[in-house]
């Protein structure tokens, strides 16, 4: 694992206002005509394992699965993200600011008790390989969940599979 000092992650519960706070930063970044910049986000929308995970998460299969096949798929969407998008980007000395990052998977993944967060950080090891790099800084938002629950609905793109009160407090 290595840090790079041009990568920022947002982490924060479902809800917290992540994204609003990254859509300031594009503002600002563009008002500015810094175009440095990549802005991404976890799980992706257009990866190859995004379509798994979104069938999953929001067509009510989570359920179905375990909770290691739900989260390795997660760890293989970040690999192909990491590959893809976030070191291409570092190496044409652009900044890279990304919604959530592998500390959801570590959060996420263990809120069943199922998975423990050890062992989702060696899966991340070994499937990332020397591709395990870690931001330079993390900004984390803390949201009460129950605000946070009123976001996701404002929003009106209906809950996820984790999107719960009960599963976003344990998680907070």
């Amino acid at each position: 694992m290595r840090y790079e000092k041009h990568f920022v992650v947002f982490e924060g519960i479902d809800g917290s206002g992540k994204g609003t706070q990254i859509d300031f930063l594009k503002r600002w970044f563009s008002d500015h005509r810094r175009t440095d910049v990549v802005f991404t986000r976890e799980h992706t929308r257009d990866g190859q394992w995004s379509d798994q995970i979104e069938a999953l998460i929001r067509g009510g299969g989570a359920d179905a699965v375990t909770a290691e096949k739900l989260q390795l798929l997660y760890i293989l969407d970040r690999k192909d993200h990491v590959e893809r998008t976030i070191i291409p980007a570092l190496k044409k000395k652009g900044t890279v600011i990304c919604d959530r990052y592998f500390l959801s998977t570590l959060a996420y993944g263990s809120i069943d008790r199922q998975l423990h967060w050890k062992t989702l950080l060696e899966n991340h090891k070994e499937i990332l390989g020397d591709n395990f790099i870690l931001p330079a800084k993390t900004i984390f938002i803390d949201v009460d969940p129950d605000i946070a629950l009123q976001h996701i609905a404002d929003r009106g793109e209906g809950r996820t599979y984790f999107e719960t009160l009960e599963r976003q407090r344990i998680i907070r």
